[in-house]
C-alpha cells in the first residue's frame, strides 16, 4: 500500500502525463452487477494506467497495447469482488476469494514497483514492459491475420446454398496445392508452439517473482486492429 501511495504522488506531478478517465473503464462489469466496485479497487486501475503510460513514454500506441493486457487481470479482480459481494456466497468460497484477492493484490504491489522502475529507468524492467506490448501485438496480428483470416463467416448478403458455405475439397496427394496445404500448417503448428513456450516461460516468471505479467484476451467476433 505503501508502494502505491509514493508511486502515485511521483505520476500525479508528472508534467508530461495526462490523467485516465475511469468511468467507462469498466462497462461490461457495470452492466453485469448492481454494486460499484470499492474505490480503492477503481484508484489502483486508475494508478496501474498512469503508470504503465509514463514505462512506455506515454506513445500512444503502446499505451494501448499495454492497457489491454492487464485489463484482463483487473477484470478477474472485478468479478472476484462482485462475487464476495453477494450474500449467497458460502463460507468456503469466501474465505478461497479472500485469500485469492490477498495473492492478487501482492502481485499487483510487486508489477507496480517494476513498471515504476521502467518509468524511471531504462533498465531492465523498461525492455520487460516493452517486450509484453511487443508479444500482445504480434500475438494480435497473428490472430488476426494468420489463424481468423481465412475462417468461413457468414454473409447475409449471399444465399443459403451459396457456393462459399460449401465445405471446400482436399487437394490430391502429391500435388503442388496438398504440399502448399502441408507447408502452411507445419508453419502455423510452428507458430503455436512457439507461443505457448514463450507462454510457459512468463508463467514460470510470473511465478518465481509474484508477478502478474498480463493476460492475452482476444474475442473472435469483434474484430481488434492492431
Amino acid at each position: 500500500m505503501l508502494l502505491r501511495i509514493i508511486l502515485f504522488s511521483v505520476i500525479l506531478f508528472e508534467p508530461c502525463l495526462h490523467p485516465f478517465i475511469i468511468q467507462s473503464t469498466f462497462p461490461r462489469l457495470t452492466t453485469m452487477y448492481t454494486t460499484a466496485l470499492p474505490a480503492d479497487f477503481r484508484s489502483l486501475y486508475r494508478l496501474f494506467l498512469r503508470s504503465n503510460s509514463a514505462a512506455v513514454l506515454h506513445h500512444s500506441s503502446s499505451k494501448i497495447q499495454i492497457n489491454r493486457l492487464w485489463r484482463p487481470v483487473f477484470d478477474e479482480a472485478a468479478l472476484k469482488i462482485h462475487r464476495l459481494q453477494h450474500p449467497d456466497v458460502h463460507s468456503d468460497e469466501q474465505k478461497h476469494m479472500v485469500q485469492w484477492l490477498y495473492t492478487w493484490h501482492e502481485r499487483v504491489d510487486h508489477t507496480l514497483s517494476i513498471i515504476a522502475n521502467g518509468a524511471v529507468s531504462r533498465g531492465l524492467a523498461h525492455k520487460i514492459i516493452r517486450n509484453l506490448r511487443w508479444v500482445r501485438k504480434s500475438h494480435v496480428v497473428w490472430v488476426e491475420k494468420s489463424y481468423y483470416a481465412h475462417k468461413p463467416f457468414w454473409k447475409p448478403q449471399l444465399p443459403p446454398t451459396s457456393t462459399q458455405y460449401q465445405p471446400h475439397s482436399l487437394p490430391t496427394p502429391g500435388s503442388k496445392q496438398d504440399y502448399t496445404l502441408r507447408r502452411i500448417r507445419k508453419t502455423k503448428l510452428f507458430d503455436e508452439q512457439c507461443s505457448n513456450a514463450l507462454g510457459e516461460v512468463i508463467k514460470m516468471a510470473e511465478g518465481r517473482h509474484s508477478i502478474i505479467l498480463g493476460r492475452l484476451r482476444l474475442r473472435r467476433w469483434q474484430q481488434e486492429w492492431s
